[in-house]
């Protein structure tokens, strides 16, 4: 079926400034045509679908860049305590659809247990069921006892010594994943560079969960991303501009108290608000999280430092529910200095750059794939706009983003609700 789109705004993510009255012409899951003006019927044209967006805006779909999508933290009701693999399937299943219908049409998952994240991948890809696109890791990689050495959440496979990394990696790979996660921050540098070398060798990319002084190590071993960048400082900053690395901040996860009630009186501001309880989840699991003073401005102000220098940034939530967490990430990356042209694009074109994809998603542009989002304000003057939702449009199929009668929203299942 071919889909219209007419009488919009197109904001292309490539960093033209936008397209006003324009039509987008939608056929074979791709964007076939971009055309000045409303949509003109013409005849022998076939079965067709027609919006009038009245004067929406068109985007590409939104990315999550770094997410658990069965991990629960805080965990207020102890459901990962001794969980089932069933259980955790659902709830990953179910968040990653919540986020499709958010917007998210794109979500890299950064460790993952029992490879839930490359089934789920594998049954979007094959049509099972309609949802994002996934970029999964697999089982993430830490030294033994190391950080997320733990058995609950995401889990993780525990290494000594290069030859155990090259193994992991290896078993990783053995599972078809995209990405290869490790934990720097206990690893020695002929560990890391095990895990690039193998990893490398196969086409794939690795990302580093990191904290300095192992992320000077990582990026220079060639490690493609670098995740949260704790201790992020000018040195840094330089080695990622020289080594041309990704960097996904994680910035909701790296707030102190005071930044976090900066963050929610200044959304609260816009005037663009989810429902109480959807705050309040989000401020609590936030300040689950708090950092000191000290290491959130020492981060805000690497963070500036890497948007000054050009660095190659993706916003990411690292919390659930995803597209919650995924909203406040890029609506933070604006209340720490990036504008909001800046937010788009790496929420879209350098996202998919990333992930490697970049030649078929990430910005509207004809002969893409329509992962596309239509929203009814523009957030090239509010970013939390991204918010106001009018359609999402996956592979050029239309989204449902209506609640279904009866069914339990992630607050209350997971954070809410009363026992």
């Amino acid at each position: 079926m071919k889909t219209i789109l007419t009488n919009c705004t197109v904001i292309d993510c490539t960093g033209n400034p936008p397209m006003e009255n324009v039509t987008v012409v939608i056929e074979d899951q791709k964007i076939a045509r971009l055309q000045q003006g409303t949509y003109q019927e013409t005849a022998g044209e076939g079965e067709m679908r027609l919006f009038d967006l009245e004067g929406g805006y068109v985007l590409p779909g939104l990315w999550n860049n770094h997410a658990h999508l069965s991990d629960l933290v805080p965990d207020p009701r102890n459901v990962l305590e001794n969980e089932p693999v069933g259980s955790a399937a659902i709830r990953c299943l179910r968040n990653a659809m919540d986020g499709l219908r958010a917007g998210f049409t794109g979500v890299r998952v950064l460790g993952e247990r029992d490879y839930l994240d490359v089934n789920l991948r594998d049954a979007f890809d094959t049509g099972v069921f309609l949802g994002p696109s996934i970029f999964a890791s697999g089982i993430l990689i830490t030294a033994t006892g190391g950080h997320c050495w733990e058995p609950k959440g995401p889990g993780s496979m525990q290494i000594d010594g290069p030859d155990e990394m090259r193994k992991a990696v290896r078993e990783n790979l053995r599972h078809n994943v995209d990405w290869i996660k490790i934990i720097d921050t206990e690893l020695l540098p002929d560990e890391i560079q095990a895990a690039v070398d193998v990893a490398h060798q196969r086409g794939k990319r690795v990302c580093a969960h990191s904290g300095a002084p192992s992320t000077k190590v990582s990026i220079q071993s060639g490690v493609d991303c670098i995740e949260h960048a704790y201790g992020l400082d000018d040195e840094i900053v330089e080695l990622m501009v020289k080594h041309d690395v990704f960097y996904v901040p994680t910035l909701n996860i790296q707030l102190d108290e005071q930044f976090i009630q900066e963050r929610e009186a200044r959304l609260g501001e816009t005037g663009i608000l989810p429902e109480r309880r959807v705050v309040e989840g989000r401020t609590e699991i936030s300040a689950s999280e708090a950092r000191t003073p000290e290491f959130a401005k020492t981060q805000h102000e690497g963070f500036r430092k890497a948007v000054e220098a050009g660095v190659k940034i993706c916003p990411a939530g690292d919390s659930n529910p995803m597209e919650e967490f995924g909203y406040l990430d890029i609506e933070q990356t604006v209340l720490y200095g990036m504008t909001e042209m800046q937010a788009l694009i790496a929420s879209t074109r350098t996202s998919a750059d990333l992930n490697g994809v970049a030649d078929r998603l990430g910005t509207v542009e004809e002969d893409k794939l329509a992962d596309l989002i239509v929203v009814s304000g523009s957030p090239l003057e509010n970013i939390s706009n991204i918010r106001k939702l009018q359609l999402v449009l996956k592979d050029g199929n239309l989204v449902d983003m209506n609640k279904q009668e009866g069914v339990t929203d992630f607050w209350e299942l997971f954070y809410f609700r009363e026992d």
